[in-house]
């Protein structure tokens, strides 16, 4: 039996040789999960004019989806990325960054 979505991918552990192949390999994966813009673009806090609405497409709704996504993005990447390559990526907040 076979499992649908993204989870099935596995993501090479990238150790700072064969950049290329881990590059579209990652690529895929985050399309996969539907935040490969995310990753390559980053993003912005939605600017609401100083509105808050409680509805589930309030700017605060977004914000979290948003965090949240990323936040799944940056732990792919973390996960993807050798011992030694870690340090390198340690301090970054967000998908983009790392």
């Amino acid at each position: 039996m076979t499992r649908s979505g993204g989870s099935d991918l596995r993501a090479p552990i990238f150790n700072g040789e064969n950049y290329e192949f881990w590059k579209i390999r990652m690529r895929t994966i985050f399309k996969s999960h539907g935040i490969w813009d995310l990753v390559e673009k980053g993003f912005q806090i939605p600017y609401s004019k100083g509105k808050k609405v409680d509805d589930a497409g309030s700017s605060d709704s977004e914000k979290g989806a948003l965090l949240m996504k990323d936040a799944k993005a940056l732990g792919i990447i973390q996960g993807a990325v050798s011992d030694d390559i870690f340090p390198r990526i340690s301090n970054e907040e967000t998908s983009k960054g790392a």
